[in-house]
């Protein structure tokens, strides 16, 4: 399937489609050529996302509010790499942060649950407190939220229940179909990176497109945000559909999702 992937792509045409990534970190790419050669390969929309206080101040920094958007957040990791008794000083700065800069920003993310990471009650109990203060901050400023939810995806799911969110994207999506099936039941997004396993491949054939997204997750995954090409791919293989026509469901999604369609909502004075 990836190889057939990589043929299909090889073998488009060259004329540009519209394309969204739904999740990347800019700041990690040193190099500003490949995200402006993204941009000029038709990767028009760009989220891009924080993990911590330094990397929501880059997201901030990067975002255009033409191509690249910027959502902050503090992710499962770093819940766990902050000293315990500087934790609270740490979301307390996060959730100032955030709320300083409520009208930049698209989504509260990367947020969430890793267990890959944490396999201790303990630790556990940490990343649950970030996520659930992140959680609130969304709802109190009615952001989207991006969750990350390696390992975790009951938990995940039952937590976003409980609290009420309703704007929900599952990034880089490796639940089973039946976790799929009541992702979509309460109204999430389903974030698809450029990785295909069997199990993702049967989630993409019984989920309905518009509750798709398609994300690089670049540099982590993908090396670039252009390469949200592969799973837009994926999908059109899978769902037999033309490149173009997933293309054009996703990026709609994906700037429906942001609240960036049909056109973006300015920036204010970015504050730090």
């Amino acid at each position: 399937m990836l190889l057939q992937i990589a043929k299909d792509i090889t073998h488009r045409t060259a004329q540009k489609v519209d394309l969204a990534d739904a999740h990347c970190h800019l700041d990690l790419i040193s190099d500003t050529k490949i995200i402006h050669d993204a941009i000029e390969a038709g990767v028009s929309t760009i989220i891009t996302d924080g993990i911590n206080i330094a990397t929501n101040r880059k997201a901030l920094k990067l975002a255009d509010w033409k191509h690249i958007f910027p959502a902050l957040g503090m992710d499962p990791e770093t819940a766990l790499a902050i000293k315990e008794h500087d934790l609270e000083k740490e979301i307390s700065e996060t959730e100032e942060l955030i709320r300083a800069n409520a009208n930049n920003i698209v989504a509260i993310g990367e947020i969430g649950l890793d267990y890959m990471k944490a396999w201790e009650e303990k630790k556990i109990a940490r990343q649950k407190t970030v996520f659930g203060r992140m959680l609130d901050l969304a709802l109190e400023l009615n952001l989207p939220v991006s969750v990350h939810s390696r390992n975790s995806m009951n938990d995940v799911i039952e937590i976003l229940h409980k609290k009420g969110l309703k704007k929900v994207q599952l990034h880089y999506f490796e639940g089973d179909s039946d976790q799929a099936k009541k992702a979509v039941e309460l109204g999430y997004m389903i974030s698809i990176p450029p990785a295909l396993t069997t199990k993702r491949k049967v989630v993409i054939k019984y989920t309905d497109i518009s509750n798709l997204m398609a994300e690089s997750d670049s540099p982590v995954v993908g090396k670039s945000p252009k390469e949200v090409d592969i799973s837009v791919q994926m999908v059109a293989n899978i769902k037999e559909i033309p490149f173009d026509r997933a293309a054009e469901a996703l990026t709609l999604n994906t700037k429906r999702f942001f609240n960036i369609h049909p056109k973006p909502q300015g920036p204010g004075s970015i504050r730090s």
